[in-house]
């Protein structure tokens, strides 16, 4: 998995940049989420069917087929 660093400061955010920051954190946490798809189908193991969920929750929320 790649470390993600997420620095934040205590200053109250404006709306646009508190946006910003949330799409940056989804964004990050949907990468995750592909990277250990990839990881478990390389492995060539059953695919747990909460995890098969996840999975097709997350292209549903991402706007993939």
């Amino acid at each position: 998995m790649t470390p993600i660093t997420v620095v934040e400061g205590t200053r109250k955010l404006d709306p646009v940049s508190e946006r910003n920051v949330a799409e940056r954190r989804f964004s990050a946490l949907a990468s995750a989420v592909r990277e250990h798809e990839a990881l478990v189908r390389r492995r060539q193991v059953a695919i747990r069917p909460q995890d098969q969920a996840l999975y097709r929750r997350l292209r549903q929320i991402c706007g993939e087929l």
